[in-house]
C-alpha cells in the first residue's frame, strides 16, 4: 500500500511514465492505453472485463454509459483486490481505433512448425494455420468455445488436446477458462440432433450471463452427410462452427463435402486427396501446438494413432517421440475407451488425463478389461461363421444373441477383436461383420469393398430398409429397419461375388 501511495503522489497529473502493456503492469503501477470491454457487470460498481491484447484485466469505475464491445483509452492505477489485479479507472474515452485489427495481429500462431516431418500435414498446413488464428482470436475476444467430440480414445485425445491448448492460452491473457471453454463428448459417430439442442441450450446459458454467442468445435465427427443437418440447423441461427475429422466425408465436389456450405472452415484429409489413416486425435494434436506454444504432450498423438489402427510413417515417428512402448500407449488407448464408455456423457475432466501418466491405474482397467475380452470371446468365436467369396474371407456373427449387453467390451470393440482374430496369418482380404437387429457393424483388412460403397449399393437396391451410417473404407457402421437384416446381409454377400480380383 505505501507503494501505491506513493505512486500516487507521484502520478498526479500527466504521468509520462505509465505502463502501456496490460501484461507487464504490477500492483501500484499507473496504466493508460488502449483496450476493448470484453465483459460489462452491474449494479453497483461498474466491472469491465477489458483487454488492450496481451492481457485481460477487470477495470472499476463508479458508472459508466460504454458497454460490451466498444473500444476505449482508459487510465488509473493498479490495485490488488481478492488476490486478483484490478485497474481503478481514473479516466475513460471512447476512441475510433479497429481493435479488431489488433486482435487479428496477435491471433497469427507464434510456432508454426509442425512436432514430426510429415508430408500429409505440410499439404494441409494453411488450414491449420487459418483454423488455429481462428481459436485464437476466439480467446483474445473473449468469445466463448464449446469442444464436441466423439466418446473414444481418438475423439477424447483430439477433445482433450484442444481444451489444453485453449486453457493454457485463456489463462495466459489472465481470464477464466471455467467461463469460456466447454468440452462435452458425442457416443454417436456424427454430431446427432440431440447434442446439437444440448450445445444450443449450453450457449443460451452462456449467453444469458453477458457472453458473446460461442464458437463450436466438431472433433473426430461433423465430416458426412449424417452431419448436414445438424450444421444447417445451427447456421440458421447465426452459429460459427469448424470441424475437424478424419472420416470419410462420402460426397466430395470441386473439394467441398456435403457440410462444407455450413462450416467457416473444415479440416479432413479426405479434401485434401488423403486418407483416413491421419486420424482425429493426431490432427488436433499438431492444431493444439499451434494454437499455444505452450502445449506439448507427446504421448497423446501415438496413443490416438494406435487407438485408430493408422498405419503410416506419422504414427511410427509419434512412438518413438512419445518415450513409451507400442505396448504401453495401447493400453492408455484401451484405458481412456473403458473409461469413456461408462463415463458415457460426462467429459471425465481431470480424470481420464490422469490415464497418460499413472501407469498403475492403466494397468488395473486393463486387466479388468482383458477379463472382459475373453469372456466375450469365449461367448461368441464358437458361433463365428466364415466362408470363402471370391478369395476373400467373409466372416459374420449375431452379436445380439452372443454379446452380453451394457458391459464393455462394446459389441464393437468385440468384432474387431473377432476380425484381428480371422485375419491372424491370413494374407487373403478379410471382411467382417456383425449384426444386430438393426445395425451392422463393419470391419476389412482391405479396402475390398468400403463402408460407404456399400451403403450407396443398399440404398440403390434395398430404399425400403432406410439405410444409413458412415466410417473408414475399412470400418464402418450402418443403420436399416430390423425387417431387411437379412436381406442386407445376402446383398453383401452377392456383391462379393461381383469384386474383381483384380480391385483386391
Amino acid at each position: 500500500m505505501k507503494k501505491l501511495r506513493e505512486n500516487r503522489n507521484e502520478y498526479r497529473g500527466i504521468n509520462q511514465d505509465a505502463q502501456k502493456n496490460l501484461s507487464k503492469v504490477n500492483e501500484g503501477d499507473y496504466y493508460r492505453g488502449t483496450v476493448k470491454v470484453l465483459r460489462k457487470s452491474v449494479p453497483g460498481p461498474v466491472i469491465f472485463s477489458l483487454t488492450d491484447g496481451n492481457k485481460a484485466i477487470d477495470g472499476v469505475i463508479k458508472t459508466s454509459d460504454y458497454d460490451v464491445d466498444d473500444v476505449l483509452d482508459v487510465e488509473g492505477y493498479v490495485s490488488i483486490r481478492a488476490g486478483q489485479m484490478q485497474l481503478e479507472i481514473n479516466r475513460i474515452k471512447k476512441v475510433s481505433v479497429d481493435f479488431d485489427e489488433i486482435i487479428d495481429k496477435i491471433s497469427e500462431p507464434k510456432r508454426t512448425e509442425f512436432s514430426i516431418n510429415s508430408e500429409r500435414y505440410e499439404k494441409m498446413k494453411p488450414v491449420f494455420l487459418k483454423i488455429a488464428k481462428r481459436i485464437r482470436k476466439a480467446v483474445f475476444d473473449s468469445q466463448p468455445i464449446i469442444i464436441r467430440h466423439h466418446n473414444d480414445s481418438d475423439g477424447i485425445t483430439a477433445g482433450l488436446s484442444i481444451e489444453k491448448a485453449c486453457t493454457a492460452l485463456i489463462e495466459k491473457t489472465g481470464l477464466n477458462p471455467d467461463y469460456n471453454l466447454y468440452r462435452n463428448p458425442s457416443k454417436a459417430p456424427f454430431y446427432e440432433t440431440t447434442d446439437v439442442f444440448r450445445d444450443m441450450v449450453l450457449s443460451e446459458r452462456i449467453i444469458s450471463h453477458g457472453q458473446k454467442k460461442p464458437l463450436i468445435l466438431v472433433l473426430d465427427n461433423g465430416s458426412t452427410p449424417e452431419d448436414a443437418f445438424a450444421f444447417k440447423l445451427l447456421k440458421s441461427l447465426n452459429y460459427e462452427c469448424i470441424v475437424i475429422d478424419h472420416h470419410n466425408p462420402v460426397v466430395i465436389n470441386n473439394g467441398k463435402s456435403s457440410v462444407c456450405e455450413y462450416l467457416s472452415m473444415h479440416l479432413n484429409p479426405y479434401l485434401f486427396g488423403l486418407d483416413s489413416q491421419t486420424s482425429a486425435g493426431m490432427l488436433c494434436y499438431e492444431l493444439a501446438r499451434f494454437i499455444s506454444e505452450e502445449f506439448e504432450n507427446k504421448p497423446m498423438p501415438a496413443v490416438a494413432a494406435i487407438s485408430d489402427r493408422c498405419v503410416i510413417q506419422e504414427t511410427e515417428d509419434y512412438i518413438k517421440e512419445s518415450g513409451k512402448s507400442r505396448e504401453e500407449l495401447g493400453n492408455i488407448g484401451v484405458a481412456i475407451d473403458f473409461m469413456a464408455y461408462n463415463l458415457r456423457f460426462d467429459s471425465g475432466e481431470g480424470v481420464i488425463d490422469e490415464l497418460y501418466d499413472n501407469l498403475i491405474l492403466v494397468e488395473l482397467i486393463n486387466e479388468k478389461v482383458r477379463k472382459g475380452v475373453e469372456t466375450q470371446l469365449q461367448s461368441t468365436l464358437p458361433y463365428l461363421r466364415t466362408i470363402e467369396i471370391n478369395g476373400i474371407a467373409f466372416s459374420y456373427i449375431d452379436l445380439e444373441k452372443y454379446t452380453l449387453r451394457f458391459t464393455y467390451p462394446t459389441p464393437g470393440k468385440i468384432l474387431g477383436l473377432i476380425h484381428d482374430t480371422v485375419a491372424k496369418d491370413r494374407e487373403n482380404a478379410v471382411l467382417t461383420i456383425g449384426y444386430l437387429s438393426d445395425m451392422i457393424i463393419i470391419r476389412a483388412t482391405k479396402p475390398v469393398f468400403p463402408v460407404s460403397e456399400i451403403i450407396s449399393v443398399l440404398r440403390k437396391k434395398l430404399p425400403q430398409a432406410n439405410v444409413d451410417g458412415g466410417g473408414h473404407e475399412q470400418a464402418g457402421t450402418i443403420k436399416f429397419v430390423p425387417a431387411h437384416l437379412e436381406a442386407i446381409i445376402e446383398l453383401i454377400k452377392e456383391e462379393l461375388r461381383k469384386i474383381s480380383l483384380t480391385e483386391q
